[in-house]
């Protein structure tokens, strides 16, 4: 029998690690296309990066909080999912203005 708690779990820190991963492929692409003097550090203090980024670690947090056998794991995962959360959003927030 499929456990299918588990495996939504971890697909969620999969999935977020894989958000990350494209987020920074993507940032990669652009500044070669902007412009070749911008560097990778510019590129990725970008809010667009770091509302992706902010977002796949929050997926990577949640299941990681799923995942663990302790209460204060968990804890722990979800005060981070929580700041994660907080850092996409206020990119967010600043891309919309």
């Amino acid at each position: 029998m499929i456990d299918w708690y588990g495996v939504f779990r971890n697909a969620l820190w999969v999935l977020g690690l894989a958000v990350v991963l494209a987020a920074f492929s993507y940032a990669d692409w652009w500044r070669r296309i902007q412009s070749p003097r911008l560097s990778l550090r510019q590129a990725l203090g970008s809010a667009g990066f770091q509302a992706a980024a902010g977002l796949g670690m929050v997926l990577f947090s949640v299941g990681l909080a799923l995942s663990s056998p302790r209460w204060w794991e968990t804890a722990a995962w979800a005060v981070l999912a929580l700041l994660f959360a907080w850092q996409a959003f206020a990119a967010w927030r600043s891309l919309r203005r």
